[in-house]
């Protein structure tokens, strides 16, 4: 493999130096032909990826006039959700779509569960369904003003006390 910088170097490195890939911990001698630091990819499916350009992606918030903090916006496993103090909306095909529209309460907390999405901003708490994508509100479910998945068990914080 050979790198260039603008024509000013070139450098070899022998492919079964990169083989070895980064060194498992900082302890690791540097003399052992690990690769020592990485700058500008990541650790994907166990191969080395260059990370994308975040200039071409951004999300066009505008039509969220809230003022701080708002919008909240959570990538999750499947999906992006982006919210305002009162309207939820969701990324999809690049613009944001309008799911839902609710009374403003604290800041919004979140987990997901692959499709399935429970969230609550302390006021009303809403999920998204797994089979049809749709986000609702829901009374099953408390309200909570602090979501967590912790090995896949969901810890809130203040349960149905109304907070706005």
């Amino acid at each position: 493999m050979e790198i260039s910088r603008s024509g000013y170097f070139s450098l070899t490195i022998p492919s079964n130096e990169l083989a070895r890939g980064l060194r498992p911990s900082k302890r690791t001698p540097r003399n052992t032909k690990y690769l020592v630091e990485c700058i500008g990819a990541v650790g994907l499916d166990k191969v080395l990826q260059v990370l994308d350009d975040l200039e071409n992606d951004r999300i066009d918030t505008s039509v969220i006039t809230d003022g701080f903090p708002y919008p909240q916006i959570f990538v999750f496993t499947n999906t992006t959700i982006i919210c305002g103090e009162t309207k939820v909306y969701e990324y999809v095909s690049g613009a944001l779509t309008l799911k839902a529209t609710v009374d403003a309460g604290t800041l919004w907390s979140a987990v997901d569960f692959y499709d399935y999405i429970y969230m609550s901003n302390g006021k009303v708490a809403l999920t998204r369904s797994a089979e049809d994508k749709t986000i609702s509100l829901t009374t099953s479910l408390p309200t909570a003003t602090a979501i967590c998945n912790y090995n896949g068990q969901v810890f809130i914080g203040s349960p149905d006390e109304e907070w706005s």
